[in-house]
């Protein structure tokens, strides 16, 4: 499936969805000061420096995305600020499971409705999500159908997590999902 171009998204990041949003009051009632957490899809880095900031020098950033120009532009926001003191952790996701590690929490912020198979994504992820780990995931309601953001959400909860839905971010469908224990490697239909 197509993603969106660079330069697309650096123009939307830097116009309209500022206007739209508060990064860090999105993501802050889900991280904690020294958590490992998985911006899935940075794009530009909108969350990836907010994210750094709540997580602080004690915590880490995954920054994940399929184009290496995303990345430079995500890891380049964040060391623009000062106050963005995490670890910094680029992973070019290129098809292949990525070496994940334990995470605290994870972001995908418009970006499931790019894959074709978003339940290979949930496979590959849930494994990794602490006992309590959050997921918070949005869709644009302009481009993506409820009934399409339900087929992305369900594989989560066919592996186990539970669903809390929010309606607090604008133009957005959104869900919380919550990893009650910790869950095996899997893949859906197995």
């Amino acid at each position: 499936m197509e993603h969106s171009p660079w330069w697309l998204l650096v123009a939307f990041d830097s116009t309209i969805r500022p206007l739209l949003w508060d990064p860090e009051a999105i993501v802050r009632p889900y991280v904690a000061p020294g958590d490992r957490v998985a911006d899935i899809g940075c794009g530009t880095g909108f969350f990836s420096a907010p994210l750094s900031r709540l997580v602080g020098p004690t915590g880490e950033v995954l920054l994940i995305d399929r184009q290496e120009v995303m990345l430079q532009r995500a890891l380049d926001r964040c060391r623009r600020d000062p106050t963005a003191t995490a670890r910094l952790t680029p992973m070019l996701a290129a098809g292949q499971p990525l070496p994940l590690g334990e995470i605290d929490f994870a972001l995908m912020s418009w970006m499931l409705h790019e894959l074709e198979e978003p339940e290979r994504l949930w496979g590959d992820l849930v494994p990794h999500l602490r006992p309590g780990a959050k997921v918070l995931v949005t869709e644009p309601k302009l481009h993506v159908s409820r009934r399409r953001f339900e087929a992305e959400i369900q594989p989560a909860e066919d592996l186990g997590l539970t669903r809390n839905d929010l309606t607090s971010i604008p133009f957005s469908y959104a869900a919380v999902l919550t990893a009650q224990r910790r869950i095996e490697a899997r893949r859906i239909g197995q």
